[in-house]
């Protein structure tokens, strides 16, 4: 009896090494579980042999009334990011009669040892999704997150991607779906601020081909093949093309679920996807489609410090209706640059609620 027991075990040992082994092989897992907590190793391992992330909440979008998800990259060690964004433009699910979420999605980093932490972190905020990706795989991260939503966020409509490290007009992404929910097939004369969605309107009503990206989009632009160049040197090997594709920065970029399907869909296909994520998947993913990122027309913003962000957002006085400039969309913090000025989120936050004022009265649910 103990001798079959032994042999089964060993055979569930051995599929579990196979399986590790051949992912690796394939360059989709680049993990070696030394310097970790026993139970974390556990952990991977089971994840890994059953296809699941660490850590999820198969529940985060159990409501059919979640219009919006904010899909945050974050890292393991950035507890300090989340929760100030948990607090300031993550704080507020339903404004404008518009619901949202956030998720952060955190890859994969050995001998950290910060698992336990994790793991009430999640079971505390119930916003973590914690992948069996190696962090330094960004562009099969975020794929993987995507995959994610169509298992168990496949309701939700409008998905804005995002990093830790930005502040995020929040409020601005709740008007601005709220636009789009709000007689959608009328698409002439659709302003919000004085500029026309018109765009946005067209791309939503595209049934051919789900066309629905917009962001802060980059024109094409030479590959870089300086090798001192460090991490932004690119091979030919890697990318054999002269120019990159005309894509979203990084900042940030909306989609709608069909867009968001489509290309999580193909950039699944490819075994080893180039590694800037914002080329990737919002460039060189469409253009297979024929179609690009196109322009969100508000603000984006990257700056050193919270003093600019504060600056822009005053001078998108929206108690104003015909601004000077555009509201600001989207801002970096000092944790852009890596300062250590957490208070940033607060500072904009406090401002960016002054500034809407009383447009929130009436307007805003704890719900």
């Amino acid at each position: 009896m103990r001798r079959g027991r032994n042999r089964i075990f060993f055979l569930f040992i051995t599929s579990i090494i196979c399986y590790i082994s051949w992912n690796l092989f394939n360059g989709t897992y680049q993990i070696s579980l030394t310097n970790n907590e026993p139970e974390e190793e556990q952990a991977y391992v089971h994840a890994v042999s059953a296809g699941l992330p660490l850590i999820h909440n198969t529940k985060l979008c159990s409501s059919n009334k979640i219009d919006l998800i904010f899909v945050i990259i974050s890292f393991g060690s950035h507890f300090l990011e989340r929760q100030a964004i948990r607090e300031t433009w993550g704080s507020m699910p339903y404004v404008f009669n518009v619901r949202s979420q956030i998720l952060f999605v955190i890859g994969y980093q050995t001998g950290n040892n910060i698992y336990s932490d994790l793991v009430n972190e999640a079971q505390h905020e119930k916003d973590i999704l914690y992948l069996t990706i190696d962090d330094k795989l960004m562009t099969v991260r975020e794929l993987h997150a995507y995959d994610w939503l169509d298992k168990y966020c496949s309701n939700v409509t409008y998905i804005f991607k995002t990093d830790d490290d930005l502040f995020v007009n929040s409020i601005l992404l709740h008007e601005i779906v709220r636009e789009l929910k709000t007689k959608s097939d009328e698409i002439d004369e659709r302003y919000l601020y004085n500029i026309s969605l018109q765009p946005l309107f067209n791309a939503q009503l595209n049934l051919d081909v789900p066309t629905f990206l917009f962001g802060w989009a980059y024109e094409s632009s030479k590959a870089e093949r300086n090798a001192t160049m460090g991490q932004y040197y690119v091979s030919y090997e890697e990318y054999p093309r002269e120019t990159y594709p005309r894509h979203c920065s990084t900042f940030g970029y909306l989609m709608n679920s069909k867009t968001r399907k489509l290309l999580a869909d193909e950039g699944l296909k490819d075994k080893k996807p180039f590694r800037f994520a914002d080329i990737f998947i919002t460039g060189v993913l469409p253009e297979k489609f024929n179609f690009a990122c196109e322009i969100l027309p508000f603000g984006y913003h990257q700056s050193n410090n919270a003093d600019e962000c504060i600056t822009r957002i005053k001078q998108s006085n929206l108690k104003d209706v015909k601004v000077s400039k555009r509201p600001l969309l989207v801002c970096s913090t000092g944790r852009h640059t890596g300062k250590n000025t957490f208070p940033d989120y607060y500072r904009i936050w406090a401002v960016l609620k002054y500034i809407y004022g009383d447009r929130l009265s009436g307007k805003r649910s704890k719900s």
